[in-house]
């Protein structure tokens, strides 16, 4: 019985001894605390806080339109170091003057831009601004897209320059508004832009730019400009149906699919590929503008591209825009969220 007493008292105080010595040697290895401002010695990136577009107006609820990083993704380094070098090559030929990219995973809400800043006449692009208005419009008289109306012009009024043309309306034809809105977007038709303008409400058009974050615009201005991360709001408002209803974004997309502009973003994506998307043009004879904006819809990982030039050229500048395009499909491509 003592022998067994005495056995018991040995493991525990060679038990003892041994957890003292580990706890010692333990400290003595323990790496000194890192500050949260050294935590990239880690790998470890700080969070990134968050841009959240609300819509505003409203005594209960605050719709959220939109939700994005702060930070540019990192997995997008290379991509934009690619485009930026292919932008830089083409402003050496100086038919390009400028460019700016905006780039947006919808998976992930990762993107990446170039030039985000640099403003630019959007033209055309400004036309889904007219078609988000009528379908605000036709929330309260469902009625609206129905109604026909006759196409009268003003012999007064004097169109912008057109270098993409195409199909357009006819003088004293009856046409039902959603079909003067598919003229508007599907072959970018400045008549029945003109003619719709004429019948929608200002006070509506306008709130839209400044419900998604952009400045109030005024038709008399030549001058509104706006950046590639300021119109692709419009787009993701669009895509996440955070502005319009789930009916009309669906329309409003689907509508933009039908497109027949090709010189840009599509050229050289494969036939196949889904693109909601609408392009700008404006400038005059000396100085060229080409925007234009799309949702790649390519599996699972559709992503939005936006892209402004400028510059001498308008072969040039559709061949930025589709090459640029092209670069960041083959990216998304081989590289699935």
């Amino acid at each position: 019985m003592l022998r067994k007493k005495i056995s018991f008292l040995y493991l525990f105080i060679s038990a003892l001894l041994g957890s003292a010595i580990t706890f010692v040697a333990f400290k003595a290895e323990q790496p000194k605390q890192i500050a949260v401002a050294d935590s990239s010695a880690l790998g470890v990136t700080a969070p990134c806080n968050y841009n959240l577009t609300h819509l505003n107006g409203y005594k209960y609820i605050q719709p959220l339109i939109s939700a994005e990083p702060d930070c540019e993704s990192e997995k997008y380094a290379s991509l934009k170091g690619g485009i930026a070098s292919f932008i830089d090559n083409e402003q050496k030929s100086g038919l390009l003057t400028s460019a700016s990219v905006y780039v947006r995973n919808f998976t992930r809400g990762e993107w990446m831009a170039i030039s985000p800043d640099e403003k630019y006449d959007p033209g055309s692009l400004l036309k889904v601004g007219v078609l988000i208005t009528f379908l605000r419009m036709a929330e309260a008289n469902p009625n609206l897209l129905n109604t026909e109306l006759v196409y009268h012009g003003d012999k007064s009024f004097t169109f912008p320059i057109e270098h993409y043309r195409s199909d357009t309306v006819v003088e004293g034809h009856k046409y039902k508004v959603k079909e003067l809105l598919r003229y508007m977007i599907t072959y970018s038709d400045n008549r029945s832009t003109w003619f719709l303008e004429k019948n929608m409400s200002a006070d509506i058009f306008k709130k839209v730019f400044t419900d998604l974050g952009m400045k109030e615009p005024n038709f008399t201005d030549q001058h509104y400009l706006l950046t590639v991360r300021e119109y692709s709001t419009m787009m993701k408002a669009l895509y996440y149906a955070g502005y319009l209803n789930i009916q009309a974004s669906e329309y409003a997309t689907a509508l933009l699919t039908e497109s027949v502009f090709k010189e840009g973003l599509v050229k050289e994506l494969p036939p196949s590929i889904k693109v909601a998307h609408k392009f700008g043009e404006s400038g005059d004879q000396n100085n060229h503008q080409l925007h234009e904006s799309g949702i790649i819809y390519i599996g699972n990982n559709p992503y939005l591209i936006t892209v402004m030039t400028q510059g001498t050229d308008w072969d040039e500048l559709s061949k930025v825009m589709s090459h640029i395009s092209r670069m960041v499909y083959d990216h998304m491509s081989s590289n699935p969220s």
